[in-house]
């Protein structure tokens, strides 16, 4: 430790002042030694894999000291164990700033930095997480399930990730299947809060207390140890410890033995193992069918959504084709209109008949219906859909029509 004063070392830790300047570091050394028991207690923690413990007394620790690197380099780890690697990087890069010589900080941001692919996929997933947290705000949670599932493939660790898909289930009230994502989140985090208060709120919704700890099996047989403690208890006692007696049997009677035995095996192993086989087929089966089910859910909404945005396009596309239609031929049939005008008013008869046929006397207004009429009496014929005119048109070709050489008796024409 350096004085704070002057910088020196401190060579004798009893002495309570700085041999070089004679400074008070009686504060500066119970601060440093507060500052090692943190560290202890978060090494301690970490290493029964009591993370939120661990990570709360390294906070501890470098409060009391910013400049104690192991505790910083520890905290680091014990953030790349949980999945935040944002913040694993943070502290080894703070770490190698303060002591930049001989510091395994450096040695940890090469080895993330030699695997650029697993450093970009760590990043792809921790974006992935932040859109399905968006997906859930927006109220989309089987996307946003669907997504935490692909993000906790890549990144196992990610307590966060198996907290949101836990949460997205127990609000869809799968309180078994909520169970067994923070059953996988406390073996990362035996004592993280989020967890443990999810985890009695299943148990509270179902009545099945969530055992984290696997209890050991009990054996048929003592184990050798606890025979010879045993034996030595007693021996200590003053008893003595007779030994079995055995006895030869014929191989009539040991072959029967054995074979009692073998048939006891197999009716035991049909009894219990085979039923228990057969069960775990059948709930894989039925877990696989909910997945598809689940899966095809979500595709055939995206489906329904696609066609009907497809239909509303489709009917957009159909009014604004028609829309565009009109708005065209009533261009056309004013510029016709116009220009027959102009032909009419400097006595081009035969040229205004040619532009009077193009006009759509359906879209025209009052007023220009009037020019219209003028034009058509002057020229004698019509425009397009203007059915008085073409009726008269008709009636005029009937009268005019020649019926002399057309014989009614026997319908011949004579030339």
């Amino acid at each position: 430790m350096n004085c704070m004063n002057c910088g020196a070392f401190l060579m004798d830790m009893d002495l309570d002042y700085c041999p070089n300047c004679g400074y008070n570091v009686l504060i500066q050394k119970k601060v440093d030694y507060l500052s090692k028991i943190y560290y202890n207690q978060g090494l301690e923690k970490a290493s029964i894999r009591d993370l939120s413990g661990a990570i709360a007394c390294l906070k501890q620790s470098l409060m009391y000291d910013k400049r104690n690197i192991r505790a910083r380099n520890l905290l680091g780890l014990v953030y790349f164990e949980t999945g935040e690697v944002v913040s694993a990087l943070s502290e080894w890069v703070i770490s190698k700033n303060l002591q930049p010589s001989r510091n395994l900080a450096t040695e940890y941001i090469n080895k993330l930095q030699a695997n650029p692919n697993k450093l970009a996929a760590i990043n792809e997933t921790i974006k992935k997480y932040n859109h399905a947290l968006f997906l859930c705000r927006e109220g989309h949670e089987d996307m946003a399930a669907i997504q935490l599932r692909k993000i906790l493939a890549q990144n196992s660790k990610l307590i966060k990730g198996y907290h949101l898909l836990a949460l997205i289930q127990m609000k869809n009230g799968e309180w078994n299947r909520a169970r067994r994502i923070l059953k996988k989140a406390a073996r990362i985090d035996k004592t993280n809060t989020t967890t443990l208060r999810f985890l009695r709120e299943v148990d509270e919704q179902t009545g099945v207390t969530t055992r984290l700890e696997k209890t050991p099996k009990k054996g048929l047989f003592r184990s050798k140890n606890k025979k010879q403690s045993f034996d030595e208890e007693i021996l200590g006692n003053g008893s003595s410890v007779q030994p079995t007696v055995y006895r030869e049997h014929s191989r009539i009677s040991a072959f029967f033995i054995l074979m009692s035995g073998i048939a006891a095996g197999a009716v035991a192993f049909w009894l219990l193992a085979v039923p228990s086989i057969r069960q775990g087929i059948y709930q894989e089966a039925n877990q696989q069918i909910v997945q598809y089910s689940e899966s095809l859910a979500s595709q055939g909404a995206e489906l329904t959504k696609v066609q009907g945005e497809a239909k509303e396009s489709g009917d957009t596309v159909e009014s604004v084709t028609q829309e565009l239609t009109t708005e065209q031929a009533k261009s056309e049939s004013y510029q016709a209109l116009l220009q027959a005008y102009t032909y009419y008013q400097q006595q081009d008869i035969d040229s205004a008949a040619v532009e009077i046929q193009k006009v759509h006397v359906d879209v025209l207004t009052d007023s220009m219906k009037t020019i219209y009429t003028t034009i058509k009496n002057a020229t004698g014929v019509t425009g397009i859909n203007d059915s008085e005119g073409v009726q008269a048109q008709s009636d005029q070709n009937t009268d005019n029509a020649d019926y002399s050489e057309y014989d009614n008796a026997d319908g011949e024409y004579y030339e």
